[in-house]
């Protein structure tokens, strides 16, 4: 397992982010030394949800609400992406569980499993890289149609909610709750955030040309992925990490991106 706290000396970095309608000037904080990707999800994270929360106030303005509240769990159903480093460090997190509760998680990804197995889907997702437009399309409706939850469901709420990944940090609607149930119900009105934080984490797996598909996980898969697939990449001086996420999120619409 990781030790997340390694690297106790900090380096501030001043970031002005800018695109056509949206502004972000913050200040961050990125280990001195030799880091790894999974010690910046905190940062990538609250970077996820500094854009919902000005998304949010934007909204407001208009005289729209976002309608997502803690008990409706229709969006811990689908199938959800998310990013390799994520995938690693729910398997983290997971590990780092008391008796019995980690025994219970675990329970919940393999009996996942074994019902993805029984509907046929198991083995598709398991090579999600191939898929078509049309096949993930039509994967993903079959997915939701099973119900089954994500294994961190507990009680119709987040079990993992400050642990959460991007991908859920940054699914928004202001349509009423009770349309997600529905997948192709085409009423829900998702919120359109101008980046994507875990877009930006997929792309340090991503290999270039940037225009190749960013690589992503099946939350579902994540503890069995992350077993097979250890983090084997040289350390970085977490500013320059923190440096490329941000370059990463600006690539996306073409922002303005700037250093202090």
């Amino acid at each position: 397992m990781t030790d997340h706290s390694q690297n106790t000396e900090l380096v501030t970095i001043g970031v002005e982010l800018v695109s056509r309608d949206w502004k972000l000037k913050t200040t961050i904080a990125a280990p001195a030394g030799p880091t790894r990707l999974i010690q910046l999800l905190p940062l990538a994270n609250a970077l996820a949800d500094a854009v919902t929360r000005m998304a949010e106030q934007a909204l407001e303005k208009q005289g729209e609400m976002i309608t997502c509240k803690k008990g409706c769990a229709a969006c811990c159903r689908p199938l959800v992406p998310i990013s390799q480093v994520e995938a690693r460090r729910l398997r983290e997190l997971v590990e780092s569980l008391p008796e019995p509760r980690r025994s219970q998680v675990k329970a919940r990804f393999a009996d996942a499993l074994r019902r993805l197995d029984q509907a046929g889907l198991l083995d598709k997702l398991r090579t999600h890289e191939q898929w078509t437009e049309d096949e993930s399309k039509k994967i993903q409706v079959q997915y939701f149609m099973q119900g089954i939850a994500c294994p961190f469901l507990e009680d119709e709420a987040c079990s993992i909610y400050q642990d959460r990944p991007a991908t859920c940090r940054e699914f928004l609607v202001t349509s009423p709750a009770e349309y997600c149930s529905r997948p192709t119900n085409e009423d829900v009105r998702l919120v359109k955030l101008p980046f994507r934080v875990m877009s930006a984490l997929a792309r340090f797996d991503t290999p270039l040309p940037s225009s190749e598909r960013i690589r992503w996980v099946p939350l579902v898969l994540a503890l069995e992925w992350a077993a097979d697939n250890p983090d084997e990449t040289t350390p970085r001086r977490g500013s320059e990490l923190a440096r490329e996420l941000f370059r990463n999120v600006a690539d996306q619409e073409g922002a303005r991106l700037a250093f202090h």
